[in-house]
């Protein structure tokens, strides 16, 4: 049983690293810590065989290889999908991010030359806003609960700094009071929720397991 828990164990840490996926990532796609997954890796526990199978569907690779010592060919176009996959994140959320960056300052020279009198600075200020309500909206393809959340509390922070700069009122700082709501909103709804979520369907498939 101890042989099995190593050679397992030695199995995921091989096709997790030639798939690029941290243990954090893979945990994640499979609905589970990432200390469960660290465990798995050093041999203390086993996952079951739901999630074994999951993994090797992630991998790209045969149940019988993930559990055996079996050779297949390396998942190297996996691992390349995947990295293709973060890259083009990544690019499409920093052309998003510099296109609203590039208008604001396009707006600011225009309002400088036209010789506008007031505060033309607010509209790198009201950028902040802007970019994060885009990175929101990206936020929901790329479906990842951190980032939503960040999104979101600093979009309502962003927005408080905007009208507090904006509007001479003596009771403006209310709006940072009616940000504190918010976050505990958003942290409910995705990281709470989530949590309770996975948790929830780690239950069902050890029930299915044991049953």
């Amino acid at each position: 049983m101890e042989d099995l828990k190593k050679l397992i164990a030695e199995n995921i840490i091989k096709y997790r690293k030639q798939a690029g996926l941290t243990q954090y990532q893979l945990a994640e796609k499979l609905n589970y810590s990432d200390k469960a997954v660290s465990k798995w890796e050093r041999g203390d526990s086993l996952p079951d065989i739901i999630v074994l199978k999951e993994m090797s569907t992630l991998f790209g690779i045969s149940l019988d290889t993930l559990t055996s010592q079996k050779e297949e060919i390396e998942c190297k176009p996996i691992k390349k999908i995947l990295m293709h996959i973060h890259t083009s994140k990544m690019l499409i959320t920093s052309v998003a991010s510099v296109i609203v960056w590039l208008v604001a300052t396009l707006v600011f020279i225009s309002l400088s030359l036209f010789s506008v009198e007031g505060k033309i600075w607010l509209s790198f200020i009201y950028a902040i806003p802007v970019n994060l309500i885009v990175l929101l909206a990206l936020a929901g393809i790329w479906k990842n609960k951190w980032y939503n959340f960040t999104c979101v509390s600093l979009l309502s922070l962003s927005i408080a700094l905007s009208l507090q700069l904006s509007i001479n009122y003596e009771n403006i700082w209310l709006f940072f009071v009616l940000c504190v709501p918010i976050i505990i909103l958003a942290f409910f709804l995705f990281i709470f929720r989530t949590n309770i979520f996975h948790i929830k369907r780690k239950k069902n498939k050890s029930n299915k397991t044991n049953s």
